[in-house]
């Protein structure tokens, strides 16, 4: 990794003022601690309701945590109240597992629920499941949703915002090749990949046997890179296509993908 990060420093510095990872200058960085509890995973917001049903509700929230180099699994404290704010017996403590990155939308149907009736819920983010783990300082915004009217006909669950949709796989295989395939990029657009190892050293990829990266016209990709193992351990792959968004979705103003790990031998 050593090797691959010196014969590409030039290309990181002219694409890149600074090498960023998630808002964190990390080029020759050491990779910071786990969570812990005194560095908490981050409050929920953003909390809203939808009706799903005269039984059912899917509330739905915005991450904050998973602003580090790797997308972290993530559990819930859940807070799920009536009207007034009251407990009624439905409350969950370190419910999960739950894939999440720093700006995602997360979601949780309760069912079971009486027709006509106003619920509210927050919640909390856990780093571990049951009463293992941290919990993040504060608990987010409340959200109130009334159930639909008994027979009323149900209405579809909300779908994750596409704006998050854009997802990376990597496959290792003989000869040091690895195989970086995605999807929910824009159509024809450049793509960068960003390779770190396990000390958050990191390189951005623009071009692979000479040619700029870009995804295909249905917003794919599928990429075969050749001698990025260097040295035993982990690599770490993640790619963008340029798309800006507001800091509230991601700190470094860039959506990127989830990130994705090989281990080199």
């Amino acid at each position: 990794m050593n090797r691959l990060l010196a014969s590409y420093e030039t290309t990181c510095k002219r694409i890149f003022t600074q090498c960023w990872l998630f808002g964190i200058v990390a080029v020759a960085g050491t990779a910071t601690a786990a969570a812990s509890c005194g560095n908490r995973p981050g409050t929920p917001n953003d909390v809203t309701g939808k009706a799903l049903s005269s039984s059912s509700i899917q509330f739905s929230w915005r991450n904050t945590t998973g602003n580090k180099l790797l997308e972290p699994t993530m559990w819930f404290d859940m807070y799920l109240r009536d009207g007034a704010n009251r407990p009624i017996g439905r409350d969950l403590t370190g419910t999960g597992p739950f894939s999440v990155s720093y700006g995602s939308i997360s979601s949780k149907v309760f069912t079971g629920l009486a027709a006509n009736t106003k619920y509210c819920f927050s919640l909390r983010t856990r780093t571990l499941g049951g009463t293992q783990g941290c919990i993040s300082a504060l608990a987010s915004n409340i959200a109130c949703t009334t159930t639909l009217p008994a027979g009323a006909p149900p209405v579809p669950p909300v779908p994750p915002p596409m704006a998050q949709r854009i997802t990376i796989s990597a496959t290792g295989r003989p000869n040091n090749t690895i195989v970086i395939t995605g999807g929910g990029f824009r159509p024809n657009a450049p793509v960068t990949v960003r390779v770190a190892d396990d000390a958050l050293k990191q390189v951005f990829l623009t071009a692979n046997d000479g040619q700029r990266i870009t995804s295909e016209g249905n917003g794919t990709i599928n990429l075969t890179f050749h001698g990025l193992c260097t040295n035993p351990g982990n690599l770490y792959f993640s790619a963008n296509d340029g798309r800006q968004v507001p800091p509230r979705v991601d700190v470094t103003g860039v959506l990127w993908s989830n990130t994705v790990k090989i281990i080199c031998t």
